[in-house]
């Protein structure tokens, strides 16, 4: 840094002193384990390494030095190693609620299934840990959903300081080592921006950065939070974020059912994982499994919840039960589809073209600010994808400019409600020359 100017050669001497490699040559030193010599020794063998490492890379070329040429990779690597292959699913048994051949209770509650299905996962695989703030205390964080793991699990249930920054990069400095599969929990998802550095420069860019070899199994479980007056800080749909940032997995489960199956996918994939819930689906009640925890719901697999023929509304979350609610009331010829899977890797084209093809039109919903999105790179891949299908534009719902707030009237407000869903729902039949009698 000295010789650019903006560090003194007195700081960087004083930075030397604290080297930890230093520091481990001078306690060795004192233990008497080494000599001096040899720890000359280790240096100079450890430069002459470097030296002919790089002397395999480097050439002089017009009396400069250079890296070889025929060493860097061709144009076509440049997004190899972004994200894994899935291999890691060869033989997994996967499961839809249709096809389920275990007990299911109708009304399991949502709540439940994630602290159960995480505690079965914790049973069968000792490497899984969970970081985050008070995860360990007010039987199961502040939403239940850590219930039961703390007694069970002690030593594997790390609550952690108000530190999104410093517990996130021990979390992928364990995945990168490999011998542990860390879970974290931030509280609400407005608090990665905290931690940004750690999601998204390091974590999201882990295996793409080390050319497709390094493994970053993490998952990141966190929770959308309108509705409850926590304020701006605490409301955000972190989804299109998440989507425009390289590396990460996105699934979003709306019904106890698909919860189960796709937090043990989450927990099984080789690459970071963020693991959406909502506040609205946790008191909220749907098919769960009885006894059987241990199926998986694919990665990248939407789910038709709904059939119809007019118009295809793409939604996730929280949003896929307000949506249904919605078409039913006003008897709407709507096909819905449960996006679940919503990063660019994940999305099911298949089922989502298809629909388009018979319908023709598109609405896409989701609850969140107009700004930060899911939806608007959704509509943008989907207009290029499937134009020539289109009778009108896609049509989008979703919430104001800005974010929620404490005020009960203004949170209300920034967020996009049912209402919002059946003016979006009557313009679409309405632009295909189609009244709505509800």
């Amino acid at each position: 840094g000295s010789a650019f100017g903006y560090r003194s050669k007195e700081e960087e001497a004083e930075w030397r002193g604290r080297d930890p490699i230093h520091a481990m040559a001078k306690e060795l030193q004192e233990r008497q384990a080494i000599g001096e010599d040899a720890v000359k020794g280790l240096r100079d063998r450890c430069v002459s390494l470097m030296n002919d490492v790089a002397d395999e890379l480097i050439e002089m070329h017009d009396g400069k030095r250079r890296i070889v040429p025929s060493l860097w990779p061709e144009e076509g690597f440049r997004d190899f190693g972004l994200r894994g292959d899935l291999s890691e699913f060869d033989g997994a048994r996967f499961e839809e609620l249709e096809s389920f051949s275990g007990k299911v209770v109708d009304d399991g509650r949502f709540i439940d299934a994630v602290a159960d299905v995480m505690a079965q996962r914790m049973k069968t695989d000792d490497r899984i840990v969970v970081l985050g703030e008070d995860v360990h205390r007010l039987k199961g964080g502040t939403n239940g959903a850590t219930r039961g793991l703390s007694a069970e699990f002690p030593d594997r249930i790390l609550g952690t300081p108000i530190s999104e920054n410093a517990f996130t990069g021990l979390a992928g400095g364990m995945a990168a080592d490999g011998r542990v599969l860390p879970v974290v929990e931030f509280m609400y998802p407005d608090f990665m921006w905290v931690a940004a550095d750690q999601v998204f420069n390091q974590i999201g860019k882990a295996r793409h950065m080390f050319g497709g070899d390094s493994d970053m199994p993490v998952v990141l479980r966190t929770k959308v939070a309108m509705g409850t007056g926590y304020g701006s800080q605490h409301s955000m749909d972190p989804a299109g974020i998440f989507a425009t940032a390289p590396g990460w997995r996105i699934v979003a489960p709306s019904t106890p059912f698909d919860y189960v199956g796709l937090m043990n996918s989450a927990l099984l994939c080789r690459d970071p994982v963020l693991v959406l819930e909502h506040v609205d689906l946790y008191a909220s009640k749907g098919p769960a499994p009885a006894d059987d925890l241990d199926y998986f719901i694919p990665l990248g697999k939407a789910k038709v919840v709904r059939t119809g023929s007019k118009v295809s509304v793409l939604t996730y979350l929280a949003m896929v039960a307000k949506t249904m609610a919605v078409v039913e009331e006003l008897g709407i010829d709507a096909e819905v589809i449960d996006l679940r899977s919503l990063d660019r890797a994940g999305l099911d084209w298949q089922t989502v073209e298809a629909s388009v093809r018979k319908t023709g039109n598109v609405l896409i919903v989701e609850q969140g600010a107009s700004g930060t999105s899911y939806g608007s790179w959704l509509a943008d891949e989907l207009q290029r994808r499937c134009f020539d299908w289109l009778d009108q534009p896609i049509a989008r719902v979703h919430g104001a400019e800005a974010s929620p707030s404490i005020s009960k009237v203004l949170e209300a407000a920034a967020a996009a409600r049912p209402r919002d869903i059946e003016s979006g729902l009557r313009a679409a039949m309405a632009n295909q020359g189609l009244a709505v009698e509800a």
